[in-house]
This record gives structure tokens, sequence and C-alpha cells, in this order.
């Protein structure tokens, strides 16, 4: 039985070594594929993000103009939303960010370093209106709904934004 035990071992050992000693196959590049490096052009603004580890996720605030703009005067996510480290590297994706700004809550974070706007609220109504657009009573406007659309694209988990109560999709791991 250990003849049979050590044979069969020694023929194993012999085609894993044939196998892993075989040079690979050689490279083929399709030069008309599309290049899939996140690389960014050379005119991108390279946000000062203390943290990249958000765009893991949260990509599609690389170019949200609002996100640079504010990147390029050294306010980060960070900044607004805090380290939020339990977020980021909970990979169930069920754990809030620390800070978050329900709807109500916008106008006045934006006012914290904003002191001023250019247009009343009723201007801006005036001109939504002007161009159709919804939300067009003034105490129906919140910043974002003009500067920048600082939101996900597609968003999975949902939580309450007053209480970081988890609401919908994520789901708790049992490990």
């Amino acid at each position: 039985m250990k003849l049979i035990k050590l044979c069969a071992s020694a023929a194993f050992t012999a085609v894993a070594l044939a196998v892993f000693a075989a040079a690979p196959p050689p490279l083929k590049v399709d030069k008309n594929a599309p290049l899939l490096l996140d690389d960014a052009p050379a005119a991108k603004a390279t946000p000062a993000m203390p943290r990249l580890i958000c765009y893991n996720c949260h990509g599609n605030f690389r170019d949200e103009p609002l996100s640079l703009k504010h990147a390029k005067n050294k306010v980060t996510c960070v900044t607004c939303h805090g380290e939020s480290s339990a977020h980021a590297s909970d990979e169930g994706n069920i754990t809030p960010p620390e800070v978050m700004y329900p709807r109500d809550a916008i106008a006045n974070k934006c006012k914290s370093c904003h002191e001023n706007h250019n247009a009343s609220p009723a201007a801006v109504a005036a001109r939504r209106k002007e161009r159709g657009l919804e939300k067009m009573e003034a105490r129906d406007l919140v910043c974002t709904d003009c500067h920048g659309k600082h939101h996900m694209n597609v968003r999975a988990i949902q939580w309450d934004k007053k209480t970081g109560r988890l609401l919908s999709g994520g789901k708790k791991r049992t490990e």
C-alpha cells in the first residue's frame, strides 16, 4: 500500500513539475481592444483626496464637477462626510458614512462655507420655471439641484440619512 501511494505521489509530482516548468503561452495583444487601465488624462484635475479608497465605490465622483471644484480647494470627502473608516472597510456595504445629509440639511451644510449665493431662491425658481425644470418653488430647491449631481448614479444600498439606519439593500454577514 505504501508503495502504491509512493508511486502515485511520484507520478503526481512529475506531472506537476512538467506542467509548471513549461513556458507560458506567448502573450497576444489586441491593439484594437479598448484600454482598460484607469489612467487619468493629463488635463484632468487630481482631487486632493486623503482617502482615495472612497473612489473604489464612488467612482462617479472622480469626474463630478462639484467634487472636482471642491477638491481643488482642498475640500474632500472626509471634510464633509467624516473619516468613515468603518464605511470604507465594510465589504458588505451596510455601514453608513459617518455624516450624511438629508435633503433638508443640504443648504445649511453648503452655507457653512458658502455664506452668500449670487441669486435669490425666488430668482433661481423663476429661472428653473423658464427652463421647464421640476421643483420650481423656491422652498423646494436645494443647492445640489443646480450645483452638481452629488449623488450615486446607481444606489444598491439606501440609508435613512438622518439616523443612518439601513433602509434597503445590503445584507448582514453571518461569518
